[in-house]
C-alpha cells in the first residue's frame, strides 16, 4: 500500500489559500473536497499528492481524514500551525474561516497553480453539485453512515495509471517517507 506524510505546513498553507480565494471563510466541507480535488489533481500529474493525507470515502464523498479533523480541532499532533492560521468549526458549525495568512512559502508553483485550478472549476458550486462530482469519482464508494479508507493505488487506478507507474510511485512515496523521518519537517511544530 502506498503511504505519504502528512504535512501540516502545506495542508495550512493550501488551506489558507483557498480560504484567500473565497474571502476568507468556506464551509469546512468544501475546504476539504477542493483540498482532495487537488491531491486527486497532483497524484495524476505528478504521482505525489500536496497534503499527504489518507482520503476516506464518507457519505457525502472524499474526505481527507486529518485534514478534517484540524477543522473539529483535532489532531492535536498537528494542529499547532494550522491554528495560528485559521479558525476550526466549533462544534455545531460548518465554516472555518482565516485568521492570519501563513503565504505559500512551502508550496510549489505547481501546487499553487493546481489550488487555483481547483478553484477556479469548483468555487461557483452548490453544495450538492460538489457532492454529486465527488460521487461520480470512481475511487469513492458508498459507506453509508461510517467510512472506508481509498487506498492511493485506487485513486491512481482510476486515474488511468498503470501498476508499473503505480509502483514507481509507491517506491518514491517509501524513499520520501524515510527521509522525512530521518529530516522532520521544521515547521510542524
Amino acid at each position: 500500500m502506498i503511504r505519504f506524510g502528512f504535512n501540516s505546513t502545506k495542508t495550512t498553507q493550501a488551506a489558507a489559500y483557498l480560504l484567500k480565494r473565497s474571502g476568507g471563510v468556506l464551509s469546512k466541507g468544501f475546504l476539504i473536497k477542493m483540498l482532495y480535488l487537488a491531491d486527486r489533481e497532483l497524484l495524476k500529474k505528478r504521482g505525489q499528492p500536496l497534503t499527504g493525507d489518507q482520503p476516506v470515502s464518507m457519505k457525502n464523498g472524499p474526505v481527507l481524514t486529518t485534514t478534517y479533523d484540524l477543522t473539529k480541532g483535532g489532531a492535536i499532533e498537528h494542529r499547532a500551525y494550522w491554528e495560528q492560521h485559521i479558525t476550526n468549526a466549533p462544534k455545531g458549525h460548518t465554516y472555518v474561516s482565516l485568521i492570519k495568512d501563513p503565504q505559500c512559502d512551502h508550496l510549489s508553483r505547481s501546487e499553487v497553480e493546481t489550488l487555483e485550478a481547483i478553484y477556479l472549476k469548483f468555487h461557483n458550486f452548490s453544495w450538492k453539485q460538489l457532492v454529486a462530482y465527488c460521487h461520480d469519482l470512481p475511487e469513492w464508494k458508498d459507506p453509508g453512515e461510517s467510512s472506508s479508507r481509498i487506498e492511493f493505488e485506487q485513486i491512481l487506478e482510476a486515474l488511468g495509471k498503470g501498476s508499473e507507474e503505480i509502483e514507481n510511485i509507491k517506491n518514491h512515496a517509501l524513499e520520501s517517507f524515510w527521509i522525512d523521518l530521518i529530516v522532520p519537517n521544521q515547521m510542524t511544530a
